[in-house]
């Protein structure tokens, strides 16, 4: 089970990302908590390309490629030319402070890693690439 979206550098392609995952998760027959992580995950790393990844307004800021391996693993791969960024690297939040004293910023990709299973990121040439992999819910 694959499926494969490209979303330009246009806030209003996020509109476009739910029925996306939707249907990825429909014709995959996810249920509600993996469908809840893969569209929580998705909306945040195509937030953060369209709006801190320095492509153009207007032309493709980066490809989502969902699948299903065998064993039960959702694999989630997003890659985009924007400027080069290891969301992964990113100092954790500290989600003990109340929320008025913590920075602005961080925790949605702290959010992408604890719903996933484990994340890894590349550069390869100009592409930024990022694969997370989640055990699928039985």
């Amino acid at each position: 089970m694959n499926a494969s979206a490209e979303f330009l550098a246009d806030r209003a392609e996020l509109q476009r990302i739910e029925p996306f995952t939707k249907g990825f998760a429909d014709r995959a027959q996810l249920g509600p908590k993996d469908l809840f992580a893969l569209q929580i995950v998705v909306e945040e790393l195509v937030t953060n390309v369209i709006d801190y990844g320095k492509v153009p307004a207007g032309e493709p800021a980066c490809t989502v490629d969902l699948r299903i391996e065998d064993g039960g693993e959702l694999v989630v791969v997003i890659k985009d030319r924007g400027r080069a960024y290891n969301p992964l690297l990113r100092e954790e939040p500290d989600v003990t402070l109340p929320a008025e004293l913590r920075p602005i910023g961080g925790l949605g990709v702290h959010f992408c890693k604890k719903l996933t299973d484990t994340q890894h990121y590349e550069r390869v040439g100009e592409w930024n690439i990022l694969t997370l992999r989640k055990k699928l819910s039985l």
